[in-house]
């Protein structure tokens, strides 16, 4: 069995490999009410986790090295992120830690804790 992983991550070096986060996204607030959970990455679209990417509004970011967190449902990520933009500036490394709760997921970036519900 290890030996048709091995053959497996060999032949697909690109995929993601899926977290217990994934999923599609809005904001836990009264604005985010209506956004469209069908469109991911546009104002009033849906915010989404696909394996190593977090996917927010006009911005990206590829999360490595994570770290569990012990005794939470939590992970800590290094995050490479590019936004809206064009040069240095669009680009940032950063923290992020992702929480789950029972309705989705808290992304927790220095100084701000967003609350994000699954769409359904």
């Amino acid at each position: 069995m290890p030996r048709l992983f091995l053959i497996l991550a060999a032949l697909a070096p690109g995929l993601a490999i899926a977290t217990p986060y994934d999923g599609l996204f809005r904001p836990n607030y009264d604005f985010a009410a209506s956004w469209d959970c069908t469109r991911v990455g546009i104002d009033g679209g849906a915010l989404a986790i696909e394996g190593d990417v977090l996917t927010g509004v006009e911005n990206a970011c590829k999360l490595s090295g994570p770290v569990e967190v012990r005794d939470m449902d939590a992970r800590l990520y290094d995050a490479d992120c590019t936004g809206e933009g064009e040069g240095e500036d669009a680009r940032r490394s950063e923290r992020i830690m992702i929480m789950a709760h029972d309705f989705g997921v808290y992304v927790i970036r220095d100084g701000l804790v967003l609350d994000w519900l699954r769409c359904e």
